[in-house]
């Protein structure tokens, strides 16, 4: 003998309604920020080493003498490479018919992506660290 338990409820708020849909955009959207982010960093990575190209250029024609010149040009390019990995569009497999396959994809392909993104920034601020201290010190 099964006892059914009743759970009684009220319909939410239109305002309640509309933060819990707010919400669930904002998650779903996850991936185009990061993604939007990783453009922005490639164009910060891009003008900062034209900049750095066009005032530093005898720095850089001692390129082959300087150690932290040269690790800072590997630093800027692989987060470079990086932050296009961000914008890469992998294939993901999935169960099409299964909601939650596809919350687990979405859920793997943010944290792939911010963790891709976070690498590609702390390349990034390396490289720029490493090019100040060659130029002010």
């Amino acid at each position: 003998m099964t006892q059914e338990k009743i759970i009684k409820s009220r319909k939410s708020t239109p305002d309640t309604r509309s933060w819990y849909e707010f919400f669930w955009r904002e998650k779903q959207e996850t991936p185009n920020r990061i993604e939007d982010a990783a453009k922005f960093v490639a164009t910060m990575i891009s003008i900062s080493l034209t900049i750095f190209l066009a005032i530093g250029k005898t720095a850089f024609k001692n390129f082959q003498t300087n150690t932290l010149i040269k690790l800072s040009v590997l630093c800027w390019l692989l987060s470079l490479l990086i932050s296009f990995f961000v914008l890469f569009p992998w294939r993901y497999q999935y169960i099409s018919d299964s909601v939650k396959s596809m919350k687990e994809v979405h859920q793997r392909v943010v944290r792939a992506k911010y963790i891709l993104l976070i690498i590609s920034l702390i390349l990034f601020m390396s490289a720029l660290s490493l090019l100040c201290s060659t130029f002010l010190f």
